[in-house]
């Protein structure tokens, strides 16, 4: 292909004009903390006083359908710090979760269900959450799960007479289908 005469080559500048442009890098530790970067601290929580009501009024508030999207993932993510009366007070670690009108959206879902008319919501610390008793939950599971298979005699035998290996991951847990559903 001959190039057209309204092209115009461009030139490229000399060695010397090129100037090295140093690359940022990110730090590994210390961007955001919280269960969605440390899979690790989300698959533990600490047990609080207020934790086990806030996780049952989730539960009740997501199986009923009664929030979703933001506002399911604000209630998933808080935690329950103090109950005083009608009035409830959660913290969340994401500031983006702490919006008026998402506030306003679990409040009325809160208060329709008959727990709390008012609701405040503080950013900080979360030690217990639903979404991290839900993740320490399935890490249970995962783990009982890889205890049957690597404890199973066939496994061991495969293990100790052909060399085979469980190749880590790779074994996923997930619920069982009712078989009327199937």
């Amino acid at each position: 292909m001959r190039p057209s005469p309204n092209m115009q080559r461009r030139e490229m500048p000399p060695a010397d004009d090129v100037v090295a442009v140093p690359v940022r890098e990110q730090p590994t530790a210390g961007l955001r903390t919280g269960p969605r970067s440390d899979p690790a601290a989300a698959a533990t929580f600490t047990p609080t006083p207020e934790g086990e009501i806030w996780y049952a009024a989730v539960r009740g508030l997501v199986r009923a359908e009664a929030i979703n999207a933001l506002v399911r993932e604000l209630a998933l993510q808080s935690q329950l710090v103090a109950r005083d009366g009608q009035h409830w007070m959660l913290r969340v670690e994401s500031a983006s979760l702490n919006q008026a009108s998402t506030r306003e959206r679990l409040r009325a879902a809160l208060a329709a269900a008959g727990h709390a008319d008012m609701l405040s919501v503080e950013v900080g610390h979360v030690i217990d959450s639903p979404a991290r008793r839900n993740a320490a939950a399935a890490s249970a599971r995962q783990r009982q799960a890889e205890e049957i298979v690597t404890s199973d005699p066939f496994v061991q035998e495969m293990m100790r007479d052909f060399g085979a290996k469980i190749v880590p991951g790779s074994l996923k847990v997930r619920p069982l289908q009712d078989s009327a559903s199937a």
